[in-house]
């Protein structure tokens, strides 16, 4: 997510709902599109969202991807599947920076919408959604 129009190589307009994020913060979504160079770096499926200072990156969605992301004191390591270093990040304060401008490969960042499974786990405490889940099929 991101909230610099001038980030995208190619972006599609259109309002999509909202997407929370930090202290229950709600942003718009205002679209969807592609931040990257347009040949050998691309990260497809990146939101728009109005008012959103910071760039983010999903690092679940990352693993989920076949990603293996290290953290270390300083720094931030991102492997492919075949264990070649694709991203490095580096530690501000307790934010990991990602340089961008030197990825190799392409990925895709999911959607992510808020829900009602979302806001009963937010009303429970944060109960674990394994057992949150559980309580719903019962």
């Amino acid at each position: 997510m991101t909230g610099d129009k001038t980030k995208f190589a190619k972006l599609e307009l259109k309002e999509e709902g909202f997407v929370t994020y930090g202290e229950h913060i709600k942003g718009r979504i205002l679209g969807n599109g592609v931040i990257g160079n347009g040949s050998s770096f691309n990260i497809k499926n990146v939101m728009l969202v109005e008012g959103l200072k910071p760039n983010l990156i999903s690092i679940s969605q990352l693993c989920d991807k076949g990603f293996k992301v290290m953290f270390e004191p300083n720094n931030c390591l991102i492997y492919d599947a075949h264990g070649k270093i694709v991203l490095i990040g580096k530690r501000v304060n307790n934010i990991y920076l990602l340089d961008m401008h030197h990825a190799s490969f392409s990925i895709h960042c999911l959607l992510t919408k808020e829900d009602d499974t979302w806001l009963w786990h937010r009303r429970l405490c944060h109960i674990h959604m394994q057992h949150f889940n559980r309580l719903n099929r019962k």
